[in-house]
Formats: structure tokens, sequence, C-alpha cells
């Protein structure tokens, strides 16, 4: 398998609303002091470390245009790797391109953790959507950053392999793929080696990305983890050091 090595934010004539825009501003302040509680730091303009994700974005971002991919699942060995935070970060900085827009899907039916680390409230998510409980316009979740969207989970379910395998999830992902031309969509995944459901959704993303962390994950969860990855197009791994 071929794989990549990657590791590495008018004046006009009316009178402004200066309530709003005071208003507005608190509200991006506020958000961004969540990202930074979570370590979502590829907002920051001067930061070494958002620069770093930058430069992610810039090789994902090239990879993904040259074969006309739009979707990327993220993905790692095990929990506590750093996949969610590796997803939001790369979702914080693609969205910071004047080009594009970003839908973050939190796919990790089980353990859902992309709206706490966000710091949002869903009232319903993608297993409210897939049990005919709500719309996807009732789960988009728009926000501070205007071109990052979310759909969260939900609510966790079991069975999670089988509701991702699922026809209306087959549907569901072939319909947010081809809605927006210049959306970028980004799936945060259960890790590899702890459930089957990366391997069941595969066939329906295009690229992947592996999250693997300095001094824990081992040279052998790094091979078991490519070998379930080897029918996917794997666009790099990331060894997260945080």
């Amino acid at each position: 398998m071929n794989y990549g090595s990657v590791i590495k934010k008018i004046h006009g004539l009316l009178k402004p609303d200066t309530a709003s825009l005071d208003e507005e501003k608190a509200s991006l302040s506020d958000f961004e002091a969540a990202l930074d509680r979570h370590h979502i730091i590829a907002h920051r303009t001067r930061s070494k470390e958002a620069d770093l994700f930058r430069f992610l974005r810039t090789q994902i971002l090239q990879g993904m245009s040259k074969n006309n991919f739009k979707t990327i699942a993220i993905s790692s060995p095990r929990y506590g790797d750093g996949k969610t935070t590796i997803a939001s970060n790369l979702a914080v900085s693609i969205a910071q391109d004047l080009k594009q827009t970003v839908l973050l899907v939190d796919l990790d039916l089980r353990k859902p953790s992309v709206a706490e680390y966000l710091e949002i409230q869903p009232k319903v998510g993608l297993t409210d959507y897939l049990a005919g409980n709500a719309s996807v316009k009732d789960c988009l979740i728009h926000t501070p950053f205007e071109r990052i969207t979310v759909f969260p989970a939900g609510k966790p379910v079991d069975r999670s392999s089988e509701t991702l395998g699922s026809p209306q999830m087959q549907k569901l992902a072939a319909e947010l793929k081809e809605r927006y031309d210049d959306r970028l969509i980004i799936y945060d995944m259960p890790p590899l080696l702890e459930q089957d459901d990366p391997l069941v959704f595969l066939p329906y993303v295009d690229t992947f990305l592996m999250v693997v962390r300095e001094g824990v994950t081992t040279v052998d969860e790094i091979k078991r983890s490519l070998d379930i990855l080897q029918s996917a197009k794997v666009i790099g791994v990331v060894l997260n050091a945080v």
C-alpha cells in the first residue's frame, strides 16, 4: 500500500449595527475559548502549533484536489490517540481557506465526542435522523466560524456498525457528498482496533487519515490498523505528540 506520511488560520454608507457586532464578537470569543480548552488551536493566527495544522491542511487539500476527493475519514488505532482533536483542528484550519466550507460529522456513534469538544449542545443528531425522528436540517449546527457546520452523532447506540452500514446511511453519505461543490466532509470515526465501524464505512469515503500517538501507539498497532485499511486510499499518517 502507498501512503503518505504527514506530520506536522468596506466601509459602507449605512451606520453599522455595533450591538450586533459586539454580540457576534463575544460569541466568537466564547467559541474560541471553548476550542482552546480542548486543544483545538488551529484558529490561532500566531502560533507554531496552528502553523503545523496549516501545513497539514495544505497537504491534505492538495492531495484531495489532485484526486477530486471530497470526503475524508479520520481515525486511530485506539481511543485516546487524539483522532477527534486532529479532526476538529483540521476542520478549523480548512475552514480558514476562503474557498472551502467544512462539514464535520461525528460517526463515533458509541462514544461521540465532537459536540463535547466544541462545547455545543445539539438536540438531535445522526442517530435521530437515521431513526426517522429528525431531518438533516434539524441536525446541522452552524458554528460561530461561518464556514464550519457540524453534524453531531446524536444519542449513542450499541449496534453502531449495523447503523453505519444501513441503506439510510449509505443514502445520506451520498447526499452529503453531492449537496455542495465547495464542501469538504470530515468524518470522525471510531478507533480501528476497537470496533468494526470504520471497515463498514470505508466504501463510502474517498480517503483516510490515520492518527497515531507518540510514545503510546505501538508498531504492531500501526501495522494492524494499516492492514484494516488495505483497501482504502490512505492519504497520510499524523503523529500526535499531545
